[in-house]
């Protein structure tokens, strides 16, 4: 398989249906303790839910942000975490935008920050990155200068970050060399105080525990196993924001 013909299978991996999925609860999207921990904090947002001033998120990412294949905006996860976003924190004015952008490098989406985040004065920005950078093999040090680059714009404009790492798949790894990319973005997060979603290790869970087995199956069925992997990375991401907002 070659490498275009994989980014496309690695962004499908949690692209939804054309009909929306059952609403996400915690019992439907497990987290073992240390996946749901929350050790850094989202100092903007707090002080805006405080304020209950709006609120604005922008998500940008890749394929797997913009729900290319979803069938519908409203399966991508941007969307799924603003209705989870809205259920948690009912009283706070928030808005999700969307700003995936299929086989798009950090370096890439560094360029639009001035474009297509900066404009939307956010309090938080919800980085999906790694994927493409994986696929195509960029050299680890750009990766992480890119990812260096885009934390102290983001911070100098006064804006909170979160990191999310990449999609887990057992048959996507066994041609892939995602681990190095995926431990430069932690090792990225840690030396700035960034929380990194741990979408990788969610979906390993998850799969491991056979409730998105997306590697074994095909047709109508993975696609309504995708949707609800949207919605739970929706669900799990809205309560580490509420987390750490306090």
């Amino acid at each position: 398989m070659n490498r275009r013909a994989l980014l496309g299978a690695a962004a499908a991996l949690t692209l939804g249906a054309a009909c929306s999925p059952a609403r996400a609860t915690p019992r439907l999207c497990p987290a073992p303790p240390e996946l749901a921990e929350v050790d850094q904090r989202l100092p903007h947002v707090a002080a805006r839910l405080r304020a209950r001033a709006p609120i604005t998120i922008v998500a940008i990412g890749g394929a797997s942000t913009r729900g290319a294949a979803a069938g519908s905006p409203d399966n991508a996860y941007p969307h799924r975490l603003q209705l989870a976003l809205a259920a948690a924190l009912p009283r706070a004015p928030l808005t999700v935008i969307n700003e995936g952008v299929p086989r798009q490098t950090a370096a890439d989406m560094v360029v639009r920050f001035a474009t297509d985040v900066l404009p939307a004065q956010p309090a938080l920005v919800v980085w999906e990155v790694g994927i493409s950078d994986a696929v195509r093999g960029t050299e680890l040090d750009d990766f992480a200068e890119a990812l260096q680059t885009g934390i102290d714009q983001l911070k100098k404009w006064a804006i909170d970050i979160i990191l999310v790492d990449m999609q887990f798949s057992q048959k996507a790894n066994a041609v892939i060399d995602f681990e190095r990319y995926l431990e430069t973005v932690h090792r990225v997060g840690d030396l700035n105080d960034v929380y990194v979603f741990p979408r990788y290790e969610l979906m390993r869970f998850w799969s491991e525990q056979h409730l998105f087995d997306l590697d074994e199956v095909g047709g109508g069925e993975r696609i309504r196993l995708a949707a609800g992997v949207y919605d739970c990375i929706g669900l799990r991401l809205a309560e580490a924001i509420r987390r750490a907002a306090r």
